[in-house]
């Protein structure tokens, strides 16, 4: 049990170390409550502290994501691409959220091609723990279309791309009558908490 432990607390310990530990702090109660509230037809949580819309203009300034711009392909087709994205791609298929975070930490960004590298990994990273979750220990193909095009990267439309998963996970979810969602649930946590106690128009600096 101490060595299971131990590798436990290496495997998770790449997240605390980008910021991502405060997460795992919120209860999953209170996430529960408001998911199986929230419904993907009217994009509304319904709850007794009261209704709260959820856009991805919302989410985008909940994550600090652009809600504007272009948006991700849902999947890609290996045959399309050629060249660095093909190479890319055969690279970072299937690849685990420990083999990610093991590259991440471990290449040197002294060159151009290791930069590109790097952010490619940190981009799936992200998603695999953050953005996109889900049980799987694997990338999943939703997140790979974000490996291309990595010029605009910051341009492209983020809240939209996580939007759009978390909408189809939690209708599935609810479809199968799951105990537990994929997608980036806190989303909804940070909107709806801030809205039943801010108000939906407060100004407060604080909020």
């Amino acid at each position: 049990m101490v060595n299971g432990k131990s590798n436990a607390a290496k495997r998770t310990q790449p997240k605390k170390d980008l910021g991502f530990g405060v997460f795992s702090n919120l209860p999953n109660y209170y996430l529960k409550q408001i998911y199986s509230r929230f419904d993907t037809y009217d994009n509304t949580i319904h709850a007794v502290a009261g209704e709260v819309e959820i856009t991805t203009e919302k989410i985008g300034k909940a994550l600090s994501l652009n809600h504007t711009g272009s948006i991700y392909d849902e999947k890609i087709t290996p045959r399309e691409l050629s060249g660095e994205d093909y190479d890319a791609y055969k690279f970072f298929q299937g690849k685990t959220q420990a083999a990610l975070s093991s590259f991440i930490f471990n290449t040197k960004v002294d060159t151009e091609e290791n930069k590109v590298l790097f952010k490619r990994a940190f981009l799936l990273y992200i998603q695999k723990c953050f953005l996109l979750p889900t049980s799987a220990p694997n990338v999943i193909p939703r997140a790979l279309p974000t490996l291309f095009d990595l010029e605009n990267t910051r341009n492209k439309n983020w809240a939209v791309h996580v939007h759009n998963f978390l909408l189809e996970e939690i209708e599935k979810a609810k479809k199968n009558n799951a105990k537990s969602v994929s997608g980036c649930c806190y989303a909804l946590m940070v909107i709806y908490f801030h809205e039943t106690h801010f108000g939906k128009n407060s100004r407060d600096a604080a909020a």
